[in-house]
């Protein structure tokens, strides 16, 4: 897979639209051929809400009986969701020095799985909404990166410019500052990707109706902040995590307890988003994640009262002058 992607993103200049098999090839995974897939000539001819569209129509859930990859019973569901969730972190990863900082490829991957999961259809919704949190963990960890070589450049800009005036490399600072610059630009295109992903995706499929997709988005959250904990605690993200701590679904409540933890169980972390993290600790009822050590699904009782251990030193030792303007949503 490595390979075969490589031999098409190394080649492939910034600016250049590609084929449409390399954006379209994760989705039309989705179905069967005979149930509505994405063909290369309706990116060729048609708009994105077009091409869902056609696909939904063509979709007939008579003839596939409902089952799509993510449902059929046996190992071929475990190995197709393996191998599809790799597929989209080798891509993003082979991509990562070009072409996702062009202005086509990451507007017209996340513009197309926007489409697909707002659709009526459930293999549709169920897939794109998989494909965009995968996509999505891909990213922050390609964000992650870039911030550590921001500071690393900026650190070193700093040290330069700090020698005496007869000792500096101008032409090293002005590197140096280039360089900064222009990681910088790049970062900013990468998280402004991530908000579009956040708000137009995970914030409305985390809440949908079928049971199966609300744990991808919140297990997933749970990835992020864990790898990239410093872009997450704030008022965006947190309240999403508050609000499933009241879903009906067992499996929800407890990944989400899983994600708060990797928010207050880093201690380096939780230093330097003290402030953050006590509004959430204050601006929550302060009875609810208590409550849910109660909870009558055992594993959801153990997660909470790890939560507990882990918040109470935050919520002790912090002063949180600010609150938050968000209300919990009870299912």
């Amino acid at each position: 897979m490595t390979k075969s992607l490589s031999l098409v993103t190394t080649h492939l200049p910034i600016g250049i639209k590609p084929s449409a098999p390399i954006y379209a090839l994760p989705l039309c995974l989705c179905v069967p051929p005979t149930a509505g897939t994405a063909r290369i000539e309706m990116f060729r001819n048609m708009q994105d809400a077009e091409i869902v569209r056609k696909m939904t129509e063509e979709f007939d859930e008579v003839v596939t009986t409902g089952d799509y990859p993510l449902t059929v019973p046996g190992s071929q569901r475990k190995k197709f969701r393996y191998n599809f969730c790799e597929f989209i972190g080798v891509l993003i990863r082979q991509c990562r020095y070009s072409i996702i900082y062009d202005e086509y490829m990451m507007d017209t991957v996340v513009s197309f799985l926007t489409g697909l999961s707002n659709s009526q259809v459930r293999a549709f919704r169920h897939t794109s909404t998989l494909a965009a949190m995968k996509l999505m963990t891909a990213l922050v960890n390609v964000a992650l990166n870039l911030s550590i070589h921001q500071d690393t450049t900026q650190r070193q800009y700093e040290a330069a410019l700090n020698k005496t005036v007869g000792k500096r490399a101008n032409e090293k600072l002005e590197l140096l500052l280039q360089k900064r610059k222009e990681v910088m630009r790049i970062r900013m295109k990468i998280e402004n990707v991530m908000n579009s992903i956040f708000k137009d995706i995970f914030a409305h499929r985390s809440r949908d109706a079928i049971a199966e997709i609300r744990p991808i988005c919140i297990q997933e959250i749970g990835v992020w902040t864990k790898m990239y904990g410093d872009a997450f605690p704030n008022d965006s993200y947190l309240k999403h995590e508050g609000w499933t701590l009241h879903d009906r679904l067992e499996e929800v409540r407890r990944k989400c307890l899983k994600a708060l933890q990797n928010l207050y169980s880093n201690r380096e972390h939780t230093r330097l988003q003290e402030v953050p993290l006590a509004c959430f600790t204050r601006g929550f009822p302060q009875d609810r994640i208590v409550s849910v050590t109660l909870d009558k699904e055992y594993d959801v009782a153990v997660e909470a009262i790890r939560l507990v251990t882990c918040s109470s030193p935050m919520e002790t030792s912090s002063e949180c002058c600010c609150s938050f303007s968000w209300k919990v949503r009870c299912d």
